[in-house]
């Protein structure tokens, strides 16, 4: 058993970023889906949506969950120690971000609200405790549960370590049934039994990261296999529950529900099988930039491009235009960023720069550098 990545590894993980990011983006984007549980009332714009957006994208919060807890626990002994200094290396690398991107939506919330002529009725506390437990960003409930796990690592790796088998099992049955044990705080889950499982499973990974190599050195024809059960149950889960919903809703049935769970371990393998073979080192590159663009690129920039996109189209194909103009300019914002003002482009990514993502991935050891997971705030 091999416990040390590989440099295609970690390239590997670098390209899933990339990937995963737009996923991310992507589905923030999305302006149409079905409304009806019969297959033939969706158009096939809301039926693309659907597959690409509520199937195909939805691999990306697993597949960040996992990169976090494999590099965290790769670099952990179990020593209070290394415990303290890693919780405050992720004060500075998931905290800081979390409270700036926080207050810039805040505010951005309170003048928008403002100049529709519809103020915030918040008073001082509970404008506070909306920045500290749900700001108006909604990719921040994600970095939010990263700091749960990393105060919780501890009990994870002593779990993991007894019994792995039960333990993953058990959390795997938690999240393929949906069931979330944890209560709401401030309007979100304290923790999210997706983000807790795959978390998990990248520590059991630690000792295991053969497999990885494995899969990725898999013969071409089982990639293409992988990708095509991952659509295939994707499209499968659409046809059987066309308006499936499971964000904070139950509108889903028990078949769809295991098609959907099953369709993004499929999609995990597949994801990974492919990004092995999509390894350059302008999507390395990219994956230092990738944080930034999970940072900016939903509330208020979604808002102002909401706003443009109302002038000239129907919104139900927004997404088909703004995503690929988000994406494309997410990047090239933090490309010029980080060149033009490279102290405080790693202030606010916590570190995750483009530099660091090239010397991440040409180096034997990370265990001190940044993972490769850029855009999942995983250090």
């Amino acid at each position: 058993m091999r416990t040390d990545l590989s440099v295609e590894a970690k390239q590997t993980f670098q390209v899933v970023a990339v990937l995963a990011t737009v996923f991310v983006v992507a589905i923030h984007y999305q302006s149409a889906s079905p409304i009806s549980a019969v297959i033939e009332d969706a158009s096939w714009n809301e039926i693309f949506q659907a597959f690409l957006l509520g199937g195909v994208a939805r691999v990306a919060v697993p597949l960040f969950a996992f990169a976090a807890g494999l590099f965290y626990f790769r670099s952990d002994d179990g020593s209070v120690r290394c415990y303290w200094k890693k919780i405050r290396q992720r004060a500075r690398s998931v905290g800081v971000p979390y409270l700036v991107i926080g207050a810039i939506a805040m505010l951005s919330w309170i003048a928008v609200r403002r100049i529709e002529g519809d103020p915030v009725s918040l008073n001082f506390a509970e404008l506070i405790a909306t920045w500290l437990l749900h700001p108006p960003a909604e990719q921040m409930w994600f970095l939010r549960d990263l700091m749960v796990l990393v105060a919780i690592a501890p009990m994870i790796r002593l779990v993991i370590n007894k019994a792995p088998g039960i333990s993953l099992t058990l959390l795997a049955a938690l999240w393929v049934s949906h069931y979330q044990p944890f209560p709401i705080l401030g309007g979100w889950y304290l923790l999210s039994t997706e983000t807790l499982f795959f978390f998990a499973l990248g520590c059991a990974a630690v000792n295991r990261s053969d497999l990885l190599e494995r899969l990725g050195n898999a013969n071409t024809l089982a990639a293409y296999g992988l990708v095509i059960v991952w659509f295939d149950l994707v499209a499968a889960r659409i046809v059987l529950q066309p308006d499936f919903n499971s964000w904070y809703a139950t509108n889903y049935s028990v078949p769809s529900l295991l098609i959907h769970k099953f369709s993004i371990l499929a999609g995990c393998m597949a994801m990974w099988a492919a990004a092995w073979r999509l390894r350059r080192e302008s999507l390395c590159k990219l994956s230092g930039l990738s944080f930034f663009v999970y940072l900016f690129h939903e509330f208020p920039l979604r808002a102002v491009a909401h706003r443009i996109a109302a002038l000239g189209l129907d919104e139900s194909v927004w997404f088909w235009t703004l995503s690929p103009i988000i994406v494309v300019g997410c990047y090239s914002v933090a490309n010029q960023a980080s060149r033009s003002l490279p102290s405080i482009f790693a202030w606010i990514t916590g570190g995750r720069t483009p530099g660091s993502a090239m010397k991440l991935g040409n180096t034997t050891d990370v265990s001190h550098n940044h993972p490769p997971l850029s855009s999942a705030a995983t250090r």
